[in-house]
């Protein structure tokens, strides 16, 4: 129970402190839950809500950075797009494959 409460702590304080990046971890968290939902029912909706979690938070990720950037600004703006683009081209990967768009 003492570490729960510990831990409860700590998310509470991070959101104190950064309240973006806790909306952030939020969505991605999301996004795995929604991705394990596809893995067992196969259903493209559920794949559709998975990106548009992972997209919203890459664009509040770059927002974050171009707003107040961090001290490793050049790196977090490079791996958001690098996931941007990955993201983007698999989805087009398996829209062509499994859509047949």
């Amino acid at each position: 129970m003492r570490q729960l409460k510990s831990w409860w702590n700590a998310i509470v304080q991070s959101s104190w402190e950064n309240p973006p990046r806790l909306v952030e971890a939020t969505m991605l968290v999301f996004a795995l839950m929604v991705l394990a939902l596809w893995w067992l029912r196969q259903d493209w909706q559920y794949l559709l809500l998975t990106l548009s979690y992972i997209l919203g938070a890459i664009a509040s990720i770059l927002a974050r950075e171009v707003v107040s950037p961090s001290i490793h600004a050049q790196k977090v703006r490079l791996a958001a797009l690098f996931s941007l683009g990955v993201l983007l081209s698999t989805a087009g990967v398996y829209a062509v494959r499994v859509l047949h768009i």
